[in-house]
């Protein structure tokens, strides 16, 4: 039987991005969870729902991070989602730059698509959430609904929050209850 999946972007949905001019989370003591995210999480695990995480790590291609770095700071991730009663179920990253010209960099939705296949999950009922134009591209491509974070709305998203803060509440009223989103959150 096919389920369906909640799909985060890392940085800047799940963890405080670093400044600009730093660009990368490069170890594990920079990684801080954004506001309402653990809540968020927590949410879909009580109500059996996977949670999982699609990312794209291209530090690791341009040899600013090492794999076991990036384990490193998954796990802090995962210890911090840990500490606040949450969990992931899976972590899909891409590892690759854009001139690699792989299939699970996003916008494209390989690591999606995987995740799908992995976990036996319904793309029509599963959404991915992102802060990124790139990760809402990567979710219509999928077949998944989309949700995007930012105070400013990619036009070509299901939803948008704006903010993390919102987001259990979004998740109990409209991803749980599998309602539509309604007017107290933005429509595109």
């Amino acid at each position: 039987m096919k389920k369906r999946a909640l799909f985060l972007d890392r940085d800047g949905v799940i963890n405080i991005p670093p400044p600009p001019e730093v660009r990368y989370i490069l170890e594990p003591d920079a990684f801080h969870l954004m506001p309402g995210i653990a809540e968020a999480v927590r949410l879909c695990n009580q109500h059996r729902v996977p949670v999982v995480v699609i990312t794209n790590q291209k530090c690791v291609a341009t040899g600013k991070l090492s794999l076991e770095d990036l384990t490193s700071i998954h796990h802090r991730m995962e210890a911090l989602l840990n500490a606040e009663g949450a969990y992931l179920d899976r972590i899909y990253f891409c590892p690759h730059a854009e001139s690699d010209q792989c299939n699970c960099r996003k916008p494209l939705p390989g690591m999606i698509l995987r995740a799908l296949r992995d976990l036996k999950l319904d793309p029509a009922d599963s959404w991915m959430v992102g802060d990124q134009p790139r990760d809402i591209l990567a979710g219509n491509a999928a077949g998944c609904h989309t949700l995007h974070i930012s105070p400013a709305p990619a036009p070509f998203a299901e939803c948008s929050l704006p903010d993390t803060q919102s987001l259990p509440q979004w998740i109990f009223e409209h991803f749980l209850q599998k309602e539509d989103c309604h007017a107290d959150f933005e429509r595109l």
